[in-house]
């Protein structure tokens, strides 16, 4: 059955739900999900475990039927339609590749299940190699291949079905994690290049921001929110989802009366801030706030800042050092409360820590160590507010 779906869009998901006995009683793994993939991109289903995003990758690959809602491959209804009959082939984290058969007879195999002739199953591996750079390798045994090549030929036994789809249900879990940053770049290289639609399931929001042309973030079997990694990063919707993609100070507080509309918050056993107006809240509402550590600038005098909103001050308690970051720790005065503060690009170090330009940068570096009072400053829209 055919559908209005429109024709550039490649998966159609609508009001799925998926329920089990569990314990006695009934558990809701995936809940009236609702989801539309454009032809050609790539998406990521980011989410922490048992949030339901496999469930749903293999309710979309027919290994589960749904309990309620439908999905479209194609524009087609895949109710009542077994695996191997749906346009969308899946890549498990063990990628499960047949240790006595080559590559290229890996490769091969689904070809040959179709009964294709021999010469063209021939043609099509080899193209089909070339395409994901394992030229030459149809002959090697698997225990031959890094872990990336393995990664590859997964990629091409799939690809080379040519389906409409291929499911991802996180296949870099398994890699060491020098191997998995490597193929998250070659995973994208390959997919803009290859043009297939990717579904991507992942619990590593690292993978999802750099992989992906737009994002689901799920929990407890809903979606809670859909968008470009940017703007799950900078504009969320929730507070799960604030908390989730990306690294940020979370801290407690409450709603202040307020006559302008500029909205307040006093931060629980700290001061009052300036928060983002996307919301006005009643007053004493308890709220969860979020400051990303690169929105925080530091200074050591305060007159760097005196344009921000939020002007504070605070010392040092370590430098975290990580190769091509550092963050500073810092406990704000007359509280307990720390924050992480993202070290800005070495060219700029300086500026921000009131410094001169670069011949000075090394000298204030090394000023921040335990002990040193330092100030902070962050604009109103950078302290997100969220009802809790």
């Amino acid at each position: 059955m055919t559908t209005d779906t429109d024709l550039d869009v490649d998966l159609d998901v609508r009001g799925v739900c998926k329920r089990y006995l569990q314990h006695g009683k009934d558990f809701t793994a995936v809940d009236d999900l609702s989801l539309q993939v454009p032809k050609g991109a790539f998406c990521s289903i980011l989410g922490p475990s048992g949030c339901g995003k496999t469930t749903l990758l293999r309710m979309i690959a027919g290994f589960i039927e749904p309990d309620a809602g439908e999905i479209f491959i194609g524009g087609t209804s895949m109710r009542g339609r077994p695996p191997n009959r749906r346009p969308a082939n899946m890549i498990f984290q063990h990628l499960a590749l047949f240790p006595m058969l080559s590559v290229g007879e890996n490769v091969a195999y689904g070809l040959a299940r179709r009964g294709i002739a021999k010469q063209l199953i021939q043609r099509q591996v080899d193209a089909m190699l070339a395409r994901v750079g394992l030229s030459g390798t149809a002959v090697k045994r698997i225990d031959q291949l890094s872990g990336g090549q393995k990664q590859r030929v997964a990629i091409a036994r799939s690809l080379v079905l040519e389906p409409t789809l291929l499911l991802l249900d996180e296949p870099l879990g398994a890699l060491d994690l020098k191997l998995r940053e490597h193929m998250k770049l070659e995973l994208k290289q390959l997919q803009a290049q290859i043009g297939t639609t990717f579904v991507y399931i992942t619990h590593d929001q690292s993978e999802a921001l750099v992989m992906s042309d737009f994002i689901a973030v799920m929990n407890q079997g809903k979606f809670e929110q859909t968008g470009s990694p940017q703007d799950l990063y900078y504009r969320p919707h929730t507070a799960f989802v604030a908390g989730f993609v990306g690294h940020s100070n979370r801290l407690t507080g409450r709603a202040v009366a307020v006559a302008g509309a500029q909205p307040v918050a006093r931060i629980d056993g700290g001061p009052a801030l300036f928060v983002s107006p996307q919301q006005v809240f009643p007053p004493e509402r308890p709220l969860a706030l979020f400051i990303r550590p690169e929105a925080i600038v530091l200074a050591r005098t305060p007159a760097p800042l005196e344009n921000f909103a939020n002007r504070l001050s605070g010392t040092v308690q370590s430098l975290l050092f990580d190769g091509a970051n550092s963050t500073v720790l810092i406990r704000l005065d007359d509280s307990a409360i720390e924050l992480h503060v993202a070290l800005p690009q070495a060219g700029q170090l300086s500026g921000q820590l009131g410094g001169q330009p670069n011949g000075q940068r090394i000298g204030q570096v090394a000023e921040l160590r335990a002990g040193v009072k330092v100030h902070l400053g962050m604009a109103a829209e950078h302290v997100l507010a969220f009802a809790v």
